[in-house]
């Protein structure tokens, strides 16, 4: 399985933004294993840390989520479609 992993520029994302898959699910209010097709389709950027083991910046969580439609609050963290 290849996946598409992120160099992030210094200073762009540290511990506090990094989601897990499980957070992303809850979040998007899918199933984790939508999130994992969405990091091995090449479209949620995620940073590989292990052969098990994804983080999802949680801006790009911001940018695939208003790109496929859903609108975001910054505030509480909601989705809605």
């Amino acid at each position: 399985m290849e996946t598409q992993t992120a160099i992030a520029q210094v200073g762009t994302w540290n511990a506090r933004n990094l989601l897990t898959v499980p957070e992303v699910a809850e979040w998007a209010r899918v199933h984790p294993k939508t999130v994992y097709r969405w990091i091995r389709e090449g479209r949620l950027e995620a940073i590989q840390f292990g052969p098990r083991c994804f983080r999802i910046p949680e801006d790009a969580i911001h940018q695939f989520l208003s790109k496929t439609g859903y609108e975001t609050s910054r505030k509480n963290g909601r989705v809605k479609k």
